[in-house]
């Protein structure tokens, strides 16, 4: 089952996470939530300046500061979204320093790139654990997308 996130202007300019929240809130009281890996995905409304209407999303203020907030209410949210459909690499773009480049796209800061990915690891495994679902090969190929092979050795230390 697809889980589509509607934004609006005014949803992301209040730091209103009820869009959000209305998906997840059922999913976590029915105890179905791990089973909704990778199938959220945003639609996400926000007027572009005037003097720069080319600003990726990633790039607006108001729209990183949203996801920021959500991160922290739900910081295993990567697991839901929609890996396939570029989901995952567009959440980080809202959290990590990165640039644009017209051959390679978005290209994030290395230090800043280690560091979500390895407290996305850390928060997914221990999160995962805590629901009695032990699944290193979700986190490993989570962390595949940003360019991580992650040893398995990682997951006994845990």
């Amino acid at each position: 089952m697809a889980i589509a996130i509607a934004l609006k202007p005014d949803t992301i300019d209040r730091l209103d996470l009820t869009p959000l929240s209305a998906a997840l809130e059922p999913l976590m009281a029915a105890g179905t939530l791990l089973e909704h890996h990778q199938s959220l995905s945003f639609t996400i409304e926000y007027p572009r300046p005037d003097e720069d209407p080319d600003l990726e999303l990633s790039e607006l203020a108001p729209v990183r500061l949203w996801f920021i907030r959500a991160d922290v209410c739900y910081p295993w949210l990567p697991y839901l979204l929609n890996w396939s459909e570029g989901e995952l690499v567009r959440y980080a773009a809202m959290l990590i320093p990165h640039e644009f480049h017209p051959q390679q796209g978005i290209v994030f800061n290395p230090q800043a790139l280690d560091i979500f990915v390895m407290a996305k690891v850390f928060t997914l495994w221990q999160w995962l654990q805590a629901h009695g679902y032990a699944a290193p090969e979700k986190v490993k190929a989570m962390a595949a997308i940003f360019g991580y092979d992650l040893d398995s050795d990682l997951f006994a230390l845990l």
